[in-house]
């Protein structure tokens, strides 16, 4: 508990700021390719506007004395010519600009369209959702904020492949690649902490996808030195690509030694220096894996949807790491950080086949959409190495709003494991964004199924039954999870048979979050037994 208290009143700020400093610099994954046809540009925005402009007329009607600049409401707003948010100003809404320059200082909860002008975005201001200029550029202060995707378009169709090139700035776009589980490496310094190598410092560049074919080769990596490990973290990839359209095909190589994690999905890379800095808390385990591979995979980008596949071959060796610090800014006296576990060292060559889909989008504060991705892993036998081993994932993740103030979101994650049991591919349950009221990691095996279901009520619903904030959204939330050891002779699709009802663990409880999901204070019951309430906090949707 005492933890928990330190790191709510010291950990925020360090949140925000590393929050606000990752939002600048990375670009969300629901891009589409920058050509698009004039007459269809046309067309779309003047069907969009003429609905805007009847969907608000009665709120225009009610607001007329007001200035044309002081604009806020929950749907659409609509403005032609110049309009400014001043600092301070929030806008709830998506906000459409034609024939003006679009000047945030202050908040749009939402998303952002200029047509034949440009957006500015000024140090303080910040678009929650996506920014995008057709014919226009977008202008961003080094304190400006654009949560999602950042988009120029030129009205001009001649940045496709082959053609002349489009007076676009930024011609690349990144790709949610969700069957990496690595956390990415930017093109910027970045540290953080954790009880195996201690700080850490390096230096990186992102993958980047030229959908526009304005380059044929993609290079990207990063360098950086554990204090504690006195080791040198090294990754380099080098792709080339062929663009045709809204389509990527790739083949590639990648060179790395590098200290890995297996545990990317439960909890993300900056979430866990805070809590391993701040309070000596790591919800993650690590593994030092140094190989290389060699990819070939197909991209596509259509409007609204995003898929890959992607074939690879891997050549790794495995080696185990130990815990080499306790040090944490708070933690109590003789308090000492969890041991990271052994694995099983050893050659790991494997071909291996990813899928995803994915086709969520982001209104105002809500996502809703579908994201589905898929591994499956083969080791050993003829490939060589040290083990035989089958793996399979599959992750499917649904965000559904029902109204405008409230959604449900979901989350089914299986896994199975056939052939030799080993530590860094079995898989683990409990604790942080699993299952918040069993200990971290409680349960592991080479079968695995979750659960997690959450609805989310925004709270400007509730305050028209009851005060309540604003910027703060109750949640409700049940998860269910299973993992167990089966036969490892057993074929990668049995064994599930094995698994009854009441082997299954389940917890229910409520959080109070932040409106943007950036971060909760959650209390979660076990439902099995009669146990003390698991209060957490998390500085990150859960999933």
């Amino acid at each position: 508990m005492k933890k928990l208290l330190l790191l709510v009143i010291l950990s925020l700020p360090s949140a925000y700021l590393l929050s606000q400093y990752s939002e600048t610099k990375h670009t969300s994954i629901h891009g589409t390719a920058d050509s698009v046809d004039d007459e269809y540009i046309a067309a779309f925005v003047d069907e969009l506007l003429a609905k805007v402009e009847n969907d608000i007329q009665m709120y225009v009607e009610k607001k007329r004395a007001q200035s044309d600049e002081e604009v806020n409401n929950d749907s659409i707003i609509s403005h032609n010519g110049d309009l400014e948010i001043a600092e301070g100003d929030t806008v709830y809404g998506d906000v459409v600009v034609k024939k003006g320059t679009l000047t945030v200082r202050g908040v749009i909860d939402g998303d952002a369209l200029v047509v034949n002008g440009n957006i500015v975005v000024k140090d303080g201001g910040k678009i929650s959702g996506n920014a995008r200029a057709i014919n226009g550029t977008i202008t961003r202060e080094p304190k400006g904020i654009v949560v999602g995707f950042v988009e120029e378009t030129s009205s001009s169709s001649a940045s496709r492949f082959g053609q002349k090139e489009s007076p676009i700035k930024k011609r690349w776009r990144t790709f949610s690649d969700m069957t990496d589980w690595e956390d990415g490496r930017t093109n910027v310094f970045y540290f953080h902490y954790n009880r195996v190598e201690g700080l850490f410092f390096g230096v990186g560049k992102e993958k980047k996808y030229y959908w526009d074919g304005s380059k044929s080769v993609s290079g990207y990596g990063g360098a950086g030195y554990g204090i504690k490990t006195h080791r040198w973290n090294l990754q380099l990839g080098l792709d080339r690509q062929f663009a045709n359209d809204d389509v990527i095909y790739e083949i590639g190589t990648q060179a790395h030694s590098i200290a890995d994690s297996k545990d990317a999905w439960i909890m993300g890379l900056t979430e866990n220096t805070i809590t391993a800095l701040v309070v000596q808390e790591d919800y993650r385990d690590y593994f030092w894996r140094e190989g290389f591979s060699f990819h070939t995979a197909r991209l596509s980008k259509e409007t609204g949807l995003e898929t890959m596949l992607k074939l690879e071959y891997s050549n790794d060796r495995y080696s185990a790491l130990s815990k080499q610090t306790d040090w944490a800014i708070f933690h109590p006296s003789g308090s000492l950080f969890r041991e990271n576990p052994a694995v099983n060292e050893g050659y790991i060559k494997s071909i291996s086949l990813s899928a995803s889909l994915n086709n969520v989008e982001r209104e105002g504060r809500q996502k809703h959409g579908w994201n589905v991705v898929a591994l499956l892993e083969k080791s050993g036998n003829e490939l060589g190495g040290t083990f035989n081993f089958t793996q399979g994932i599959l992750d499917v993740r649904r965000y559904q709003p029902l109204s405008r103030y409230d959604n449900i979101n979901m989350r089914v994650r299986v896994g199975t494991l056939e052939g030799d049991y080993i530590t860094q591919k079995i898989f683990e349950l409990g604790g942080a964004n699993t299952m918040p009221a069993f200990g971290f990691k409680e349960f592991s095996g080479n079968r695995m199924v979750l659960g997690n279901l959450e609805y989310v009520v925004r709270g400007n619903l509730l305050d028209d039954v009851f005060f309540f904030p604003h910027s703060l959204n109750f949640i409700a939330f049940a998860d269910a999870g299973v993992a167990k050891v089966v036969s490892t002779k057993k074929q990668l699709y049995e064994g599930f048979d094995s698994i009854t009802p009441s082997q299954f663990k389940s917890d229910v409880g409520f959080a109070l979050g932040w409106h943007d999901g950036s971060g909760r204070l959650g209390f979660a019951w076990r439902t099995d037994i009669s146990a003390p309430v698991s209060l957490f906090l998390r500085l990150s949707r859960p999933f």
